[in-house]
């Protein structure tokens, strides 16, 4: 049913051109059902214990046919789609479509960006080794400077005050049933919201009524360039799979800190803030005024400014 109303039976001819939306949002559903596909394929080797985890994924990338393509696959994807989702964040930004009646879609979208983070972070401690071991510990610890609740919620997130077997059990339940039914229940709304906006944000000039277009039908126009956008970023990911091994060091050793210990990639700037401001600063009141600007932004007075036109101006561009 999700299918059958994803698309109008017709849609404005100039939404079809590749630079309206570089196809960022049908390019992170592809990499969601290739990590769908690659993630239930790895289940079949993986065991969720400190004991056997490592040793499973081992197995996997030595013994299991294509075991380690499928491994790549999966981590590339992963990376990919927290990616592919930021920028698509930021083309609604700069092209003004998180203003009424895209709104709620905005604030939406801001929850499936977290459900992505969330499940790269889960994820990533699956493997037991060195690098996810101590990229969770130290990820986790940053919690224990929240004020008040701080120690809570180290202890909710690690299932116990230390980096173990509980913490892998809560992080793989999360990884492979909790989290990504939440994005595709989240997904379907986010379309759906999308579908009653009127589709793609197209630009309009300051108090100008809605524009009459010129409709073509969905079908081959939009269709065919949505699969051929599911192709190449499919051809993509496969080829960084071939050439690009996904990281795996030794196993983990909790005893046995790397030098220098990191958090995962996409929480460095956290860590690096650590260095520069009061750790209660940088784990808490600079993400949460960050966090409180995002979801402000639908909300503020804008004007009559126009809609649909990257940045709007190129004074607005030079802000960007």
């Amino acid at each position: 049913m999700l299918l059958l109303h994803l698309h109008p039976r017709a849609v404005p001819a100039e939404a079809l051109a590749f630079p309206r939306t570089f196809a960022l949002g049908g390019i992170a559903v592809v990499l969601f059902v290739l990590l769908a596909v690659t993630g239930s394929l790895l289940l079949f080797g993986y065991e969720p214990s400190p004991e056997r985890a490592y040793g499973s994924v081992r197995e996997i990338i030595d013994q299991a046919p294509f075991g380690a393509f499928v491994r790549n696959v999966h981590h590339w994807a992963a990376n990919g789609f927290l990616l592919v989702a930021f920028l698509h964040l930021l083309r609604v930004l700069y092209t003004g479509a998180h203003h009424p009646p895209r709104r709620a879609n905005w604030i939406v979208g801001l929850a499936l960006l977290l459900l992505v983070v969330a499940s790269n972070f889960t994820g990533y401690l699956l493997p037991w080794d060195q690098l996810a071991y101590w990229a969770v510990t130290i990820a986790t610890g940053m919690l224990e400077y929240v004020p008040l609740v701080g120690a809570t919620l180290l202890r909710a997130a690690r299932g116990g005050s230390e980096v173990g077997s509980k913490t892998l059990a809560l992080f793989f339940v999360m990884h492979v049933a909790i989290l990504p039914i939440l994005l595709f229940v989240l997904t379907a709304f986010h379309f759906w919201l999308v579908r009653k906006g009127g589709g793609v944000i197209l630009p309009r000039r300051e108090g100008e009524d809605a524009p009459r277009r010129t409709l073509v039908p969905t079908s081959p126009n939009l269709v065919a360039r949505e699969g051929s956008a599911a192709l190449v970023t499919l051809a993509v990911v496969l080829l960084i799979a071939a050439v690009l091994e996904a990281p795996l060091l030794a196993q983990a050793n909790p005893g046995m800190s790397p030098n220098p210990a990191k958090a995962p990639w996409y929480f460095m700037g956290l860590q690096e803030l650590l260095v520069h401001l009061h750790p209660a600063f940088a784990v808490f009141v600079v993400p949460l005024l960050a966090a409180a600007l995002l979801l402000a932004l639908p909300y503020l007075r804008y004007g009559e400014a126009a809609s649909g036109s990257y940045f709007h101006s190129r004074s607005g561009a030079r802000t960007a």
